[in-house]
């Protein structure tokens, strides 16, 4: 797997496969649909989009379309790796129901065979990977999308971060990001991660590196932004301060972005939590573009719940409880 997340950065510099007419789509308002390592895609999209377009956007993260939404009439993105993701086909079949547009992101399965019978749009992407590990070529693919439909040139920025990301590497093993998630892991260890970001950015990244230590580590981490943790999940910190302190890591996804008053809170919140809870500032050594800040923080997040994972001796491959999840759904 750690083989895998050094392809990262050539990921999103690969040639991807698009459908003839993917620059004829437009749209008034979008709603995208995925799941899990393909679903975050679509976080990226929209924080990709606010920052240059008003494009009403609404990511959704289940079977259903909301009513309120089809009376609205968006055009649909549907993101699946496999193209096999029940919810995410379910949306779909709903979409062509209520007679919505739509285009597809996938590897293959049935998301390409209904965008093809339909005679609809689509992205393929290389197959063979578990989805969180195709994150750079789904990344890359809702940047064209984007690009085709919004006018941008986050392609070609997001190619600019794959180099970025490959000389970060480029001593592998030996790099600095490594040196950094491996001392990481050894600040966390056994401990349940609770991770705080405080802008788009590192909000969308907190998400990232809570599924990967999930599904890479089969560790707990939660997460939590600031400033609405200061509202009510400060307080959860006073009770049980021997077990906190045993058991409990929280992280700070930091941010060159950040509000004077967030940076103002991060550090009072550690002046105030700090005796109780060892606490981690994470910094990007990027610091002017949003994509290679967002792109070096996954990276980092992927290499430290691989290395995790060994840690805990546990395999990053290893899905058998979501494949038995399955099974039992389809019986």
């Amino acid at each position: 797997m750690t083989n895998i997340a050094y392809e990262l950065g050539n990921q999103v510099q690969e040639e991807l496969h698009t459908s003839d007419e993917m620059n004829l789509i437009s749209y008034d308002s979008l709603l995208i649909m995925g799941m899990g390592g393909s679903g975050v895609s679509g976080d990226l999209l929209k924080l990709l989009s606010n920052l240059v377009s008003s494009t009403e956007i609404n990511v959704v993260k289940n079977y259903s379309i909301p009513t309120h939404l089809i009376s609205k009439k968006p055009f649909c993105l549907f993101i699946s790796y496999s193209g096999n993701t029940e919810e995410t086909i379910s949306g779909l079949n709903e979409a062509l129901k209520n007679g919505l547009d739509f285009a597809v992101i996938s590897s293959g399965g049935k998301l390409i065979e209904l965008a093809k019978d339909n005679n609809k749009q689509y992205i393929q992407i290389p197959s063979g990977l578990q989805p969180r590990a195709a994150f750079g070529y789904l990344a890359q693919a809702v940047c064209i999308f984007l690009d085709n439909n919004e006018k941008t040139d986050y392609t070609s920025q997001l190619k600019e971060s794959g180099v970025y990301l490959n000389n970060l590497l480029k001593d592998a093993e030996k790099s600095d990001i490594e040196n950094l998630a491996n001392g990481f892991v050894e600040d966390i260890k056994n401990k349940t991660c609770v991770i705080y970001g405080a802008t788009d950015l590192t909000e969308l990244v907190s998400s990232r590196w809570k599924t990967q230590i999930n599904e890479n580590a089969k560790a707990k981490a939660f997460i939590g932004s600031l400033p609405e943790v200061h509202h009510n999940e400060i307080l959860s910190w006073q009770a049980d301060e021997n077990g906190t302190r045993e058991n409990f890591i929280i992280i700070f996804l930091r941010s060159p972005y950040e509000h004077p008053q967030i940076k103002k809170r991060f550090e009072l919140t550690e002046k105030i939590l700090g005796e109780k809870v060892k606490i981690l500032n994470i910094y990007p050594k990027e610091q002017n573009d949003k994509l290679k800040i967002l792109m070096e923080l996954v990276l980092l997040g992927d290499l430290i719940s691989i290395h995790l994972a060994k840690y805990l001796n546990m395999v990053p491959e290893d899905i058998d409880t979501i494949e038995e999840l399955k099974k039992l759904l389809e019986g």
